[in-house]
């Protein structure tokens, strides 16, 4: 049993770090009306989160201006905080100065989107399973020894409302019942 509860508690504790390690690495950018936000990378496919006193939640959908040294820099954010385009006017306004070149957005389907989210969540979906599978292994070895317990106590009870075999002192070092009658005419007459 205690073997299965290490193996469950290493596998929270890889869980915990890498979440751990993933929030170390994000960046943070201020948005045109002041917002923080915080990413992984400045990359489709990427999740972007706001960052409020108490906590960070998933960015809300939609175009979002970035301020700063990343003015000109715009993020599209679908419904689930992922970015599924970034548009770069600052490239624009240096090369129209040079030359006219088409500006080419990068832009990804939501099935694709959908398929980066879903790879990620594989390998935290099969840690949760192997977590699962050794609870159910832990329970199993529970309801074993619950059952142990249950039994032993139940042959405790049963030795304890046995009846106690008493001798006297007396006894302890006589044939008591199988007395020569010469053996019992000195034990009655013993005291006389």
């Amino acid at each position: 049993m205690t073997e299965n509860f290490k193996k469950v508690v290493d596998l929270i504790s890889e869980m915990k770090a890498s979440f751990t390690k993933s929030a170390h690495k994000f960046e943070q950018a201020t948005l045109m009306d002041g917002t923080i936000i915080e990413f992984d990378s400045l990359e489709i496919g990427m999740p972007v989160f706001v960052v409020t006193e108490t906590e960070t939640i998933p960015a809300p959908e939609g175009t979002h201006n970035l301020g700063g040294d990343m003015e000109g820099v715009s993020i599209v954010v679908d419904a689930n905080g992922i970015i599924t385009d970034i548009i770069d006017t600052r490239a624009v306004a240096n090369s129209s100065e040079e030359e006219e070149t088409p500006i080419v957005e990068e832009k990804m389907s939501a099935e694709e989107v959908e398929a980066i989210v879903n790879a990620k969540f594989e390998s935290f979906a099969s840690s949760l399973e192997s977590v699962a599978e050794m609870m159910g292994a832990i329970a199993n070895q529970n309801e074993t020894l619950t059952n142990q317990i249950a039994e032993l106590k139940g042959e405790f009870e049963t030795f304890k409302a046995m009846p106690v075999n008493e001798t006297k002192e007396e006894e302890k070092f006589s044939k008591v019942g199988n007395l020569t009658t010469r053996q019992l005419w000195l034990k009655n007459n013993k005291n006389k």
